[in-house]
């Protein structure tokens, strides 16, 4: 690692993205469209996605087939389309807190400030 200073994504102005999905939670303010093989439930139903998912301002793949994740107070909140529900994977057995991050609320429907008629 060099002494250069050097900028951010986060750094410029109202870039809602931090470099993971773990970090969302820690970053008020960020979002980021991530693909739906990024989310899990596990045994018991409750939603899991992938701290390493790479959040994105603009959808990579159809919208139907995309989710959001975005900070709120209590965690990262998660919006997924009915049609994405099909891409939820299962975890089976203890949950790895190290590779998955909890989620804490789900959306219903998408949040104006990631609206794809922006």
């Amino acid at each position: 690692m060099s002494d250069r200073k050097q900028a951010r994504a986060m750094d410029l102005p109202d870039f809602p993205c931090p470099p993971s999905v773990g970090e969302i939670a820690t970053h008020a303010g960020s979002w980021g469209w991530i693909n739906p093989g990024s989310v899990s439930q596990d045994e018991r139903g409750y939603l899991w996605v992938k701290r390493n998912a790479v959040p994105s301002p603009a959808a990579r793949v159809p919208q139907e087939l995309q989710a959001l994740a975005a900070w709120t107070e209590g965690g990262i909140a998660l919006y997924a389309s009915r049609k994405g529900y099909q891409h939820i994977n299962f975890l089976r057995g203890d949950v790895d807190e190290s590779v998955w991050a909890p989620v804490a609320s789900v959306m219903k429907e998408i949040p104006g400030y990631a609206s794809f008629e922006q």
